[in-house]
């Protein structure tokens, strides 16, 4: 174990719904920052779980942010997950990992490994040169929500999801070769068109040991040996609890607290796909927003032209960008010269457009959400190019994180399910 803490890797006790005591598809929901604008996914979610232990239930769906009492439901969720813990719900796993394997409407089979890693071996900062990595600017106005919840947190529910560059395979894929000799933990299908998803326990001295040496090699073969590619904010807001709490006396320096549960994915897997996130700007001019946008200097100038709205898909190319508004579609064609990515040029000019006045933007994660709320006319919507996977790593260590809501890792209904837990307040740690 000693040789895992200098890769900021620790083994959890993993805790699982026992399925003796409630249902694990209504207990496992996906990540709170997903169908931000689609409040009747999560509705429907309300109406699968009521009556049941549901993950639902410690969780804030950032669909509710504007609209709810934030002391209020932090209370609750803190309330919830303290009655969870104290009725027995939970079987708690022997230290180790998880395999995980989903499979998702896009992908047959994509597979994962969960661990704990050290929030001392993060650094979220846009110069960060640490072994944890952020790909993308954290936005530190989103972060007290989420600081609110966990500093008073009994669980730490994961949904962040970690990317590595194993082309060797010699993590998760040699792992998923071996699973008949794991013990099996679940296999059951995902609500809400989510697909489904298996879990094998690794405890075993000899696949520790095994580990030890992949992550030693991939050490060796990266400046970044993980890279957050999503729920980076989570995981930022986990770190200030961390800090906070370590600050007071008599905490050891083993406080579950200094950790975070987290999926890793191969960069390199087959069953990872990048996905563009794309942009939706509400109650606005578009016609006029897209005039100041051809005429920006910031953006390194652009030619727009009209298309047929039957014809709109995500582009291809790495310099185009497809907006939709209504029945009004068409293609922005970006020039080179500033050598930026066609989701910065987009977003800087965004960024400067909207100061001081009250539209909105949501980013989107799918060409269908996208292109419902872009039926109306007041509303734009802009699709954006995917990233390489294969310049990705190289790229945060040569020029540091990507424009904020660059990439997504799959569709929007591909992201984690919160599915396991760990117990982060030790007043609860013998219960």
């Amino acid at each position: 174990m000693q040789k895992f803490e200098q890769y900021g890797i620790k083994a959890p006790e993993i805790l699982l719904l026992d399925q003796k005591k409630g249902n694990i598809e209504k207990w496992s929901v996906i990540a709170c920052d997903q169908f931000t604008s689609n409040k009747d996914y999560w509705e429907d979610v309300k109406k699968i779980t009521e009556g049941h232990p549901s993950a639902l239930n410690l969780i804030l769906p950032e669909c509710y942010l504007k609209e709810i009492a934030l002391e209020d439901k932090i209370f609750s969720i803190n309330k919830n997950m303290a009655d969870y813990i104290k009725s027995g719900i939970f079987k708690k796993l022997p230290e180790g990992f998880i395999l995980v394997e989903r499979e998702t409407p896009h992908t047959k089979s994509r597979q994962g490994l969960l661990i704990a890693v050290d929030l001392e071996k993060y650094d979220y900062s846009e110069k960060s040169d640490s072994m944890i990595r952020p790909t993308e600017k954290t936005v530190i106005d989103r972060l007290p929500p989420r600081i609110k919840i966990r500093e008073k947190a009994a669980l730490d529910l994961p949904h962040i999801l970690f990317l590595i560059d194993d082309e060797e395979g010699s993590v998760i894929e040699y792992l998923y070769s071996r699973k008949e000799n794991f013990e099996k933990l679940y296999d059951f299908k995902l609500m809400k068109n989510g697909g489904e998803i298996r879990g094998w326990h690794i405890n075993k001295k000899e696949d520790f040991e095994h580990l030890e040496k992949a992550f030693e090699r991939l050490s060796k073969k990266n400046r970044t040996l993980f890279a957050v590619g999503d729920g980076n904010h989570s995981l930022a807001a986990a770190k200030e609890v961390w800090n906070i709490i370590k600050k007071k006396p008599g905490i050891p320096k083993d406080h579950p607290s200094r950790y975070a549960l987290v999926e890793i994915i191969n960069i390199n897997s087959d069953g990872l796909a990048f996905h563009p996130i794309h942009r939706v700007v509400f109650d606005i001019d578009s016609a006029k927003m897209l005039s100041a946008f051809e005429k920006d200097p910031l953006v390194g100038g652009c030619k727009i032209n009209k298309i047929n709205c039957s014809n709109v898909k995500t582009p291809e190319e790495a310099n185009r960008i497809i907006f939709v508004s209504g029945k009004n579609c068409g293609e922005i064609i970006l020039k080179d010269e500033a050598n930026l990515l066609a989701a910065e040029k987009l977003q800087i000019f965004l960024d400067k457009y909207l100061t001081g006045i009250k539209e909105e933007i949501d980013y989107i994660h799918g060409e269908e959400d996208l292109m419902q709320l872009s039926e109306k006319e007041s509303n734009i919507g802009f699709l954006l190019p995917s990233i390489s996977k294969k310049t990705f790593f190289s790229r945060i260590t040569a020029k540091g994180v990507y424009p904020r809501k660059t990439f997504s890792i799959g569709e929007a209904i591909e992201k984690r399910y919160y599915l396991e837990a760990r117990i982060i307040d030790p007043a609860f740690d013998k219960l």
